[in-house]
C-alpha cells in the first residue's frame, strides 16, 4: 500500500524551461524555502542512476537515485528511512500554448508509509506547494529572460 501526494501548478513557461529549472536539482534551495540544501557530485545534465542527497529543514537529509529523465522532468526514488520507500515525481506537461502544468507528486510505501505520512501530512503537503510556487516562479523568470 502506498500514500500518495500530489500536487499541480499552471506555469506561464514552456515546459521544457520548466523541466530544465527541475532537473537542475542542485539550484533548488535558491528558489524553494523547502530545499535547505543540495548535494549533486555529479556535473552535467541530470542523469538516471545518478544519486543525490538533499537536506530540508525539520527533517534528516535523504539520498534519491534518479530513476527516470527526459526533456521534461524527471523521478526519484528513496529508501532513506528503514520501513519507507518514497518516489518522487517532477514533471512538466505541455499545454500546446507556450505554458505548461507541473505536476509534483510524492509517494510513501512500506510498513511505515502510513505512521508516518499520518504525522507529516501537513508538512509535505506545505512543502510540495512550495516546491510548486517557487517552480513556478523560476521557470516564469527564466523563460522572460529568453
Amino acid at each position: 500500500m502506498s500514500v500518495d501526494f500530489r500536487d499541480t501548478i499552471n506555469i506561464a513557461a514552456p515546459a521544457a524551461v520548466a523541466g530544465d529549472v527541475m532537473k537542475a536539482v542542485q539550484d533548488w534551495p535558491s528558489w524553494t524555502a523547502s530545499v535547505s540544501k543540495v548535494d549533486r557530485p555529479a556535473t552535467g545534465p541530470l542523469a538516471a542512476g545518478e544519486t543525490v542527497v538533499v537536506t530540508q529543514p525539520k527533517l534528516r537529509p535523504s539520498t534519491w537515485t534518479v530513476t527516470r529523465v527526459d526533456a521534461h522532468g524527471f523521478e526519484w526514488a528513496s529508501a532513506s528511512s528503514p520501513g519507507i520507500r518514497n518516489v518522487g515525481g517532477h514533471w512538466a506537461i505541455d499545454n500546446g500554448d507556450g505554458t505548461c502544468t507541473a505536476e509534483l507528486t510524492l509517494s510513501f510505501a512500506g510498513p511505515l508509509a502510513r505512521v508516518v505520512t499520518l504525522l507529516y501530512s501537513g508538512l509535505i503537503r506545505r512543502y510540495i506547494r512550495m516546491e510548486a510556487e517557487g517552480l513556478r516562479k523560476a521557470a516564469e523568470e527564466r523563460a522572460g529572460r529568453q
